[in-house]
């Protein structure tokens, strides 16, 4: 799974996304998922039950959210969704607001941790990209940094 090529192939990037609350964001961005039918509709109900029982345990940087469910929850093949929010929202009661809001769809547990968190952990190993993607105008900015 690789994360430029998934989200070509999934057509799975927005930018100003306008999302009411921590619910509609991840809505939106397993929607994309959802559409390239890469993963069922109970994917986000898994995201949003796993959200209400253990918090948002998938904020991984200030401003960043990897939502995701175990493989079982609906997953049909490796993905992500990535979406930028024009207005951040939070997450239960966390502080901190979300802009980015990567869902991940892993088939197992070895693609989540070794090669799904690690592009991630590369992407934002420069700092800087936060903010790139957050003020990224268009879906072509977006792949230019990945």
């Amino acid at each position: 799974m690789e994360l430029k090529q998934s989200l070509i192939e999934n057509k799975s990037i927005k930018v100003g996304v306008e999302a009411k609350n921590w619910q509609d964001a991840i809505k939106k961005g397993t929607d994309l998922l959802i559409k390239s039918k890469a993963v069922k509709e109970e994917y986000f109900h898994s995201i949003i039950k796993n959200t209400e029982e253990y918090g948002p345990y998938y904020i991984i940087l200030p401003e960043v959210a990897m939502p995701h469910a175990r493989p079982e929850c609906g997953v049909i093949k490796d993905s992500f969704s990535l979406i930028t929010l024009r207005e951040p929202v939070s997450f239960q009661d966390k502080q901190e607001k979300v802009s980015i809001v990567i869902t991940l769809a892993a088939t197992s547990s070895e693609n989540h941790n070794e090669k799904a968190l690690i592009q991630i952990a590369e992407l934002f190993d420069n700092e800087n990209n936060v903010e790139i993607i957050k003020k990224a105008k268009n879906i072509q900015e977006i792949l230019d940094i990945l």
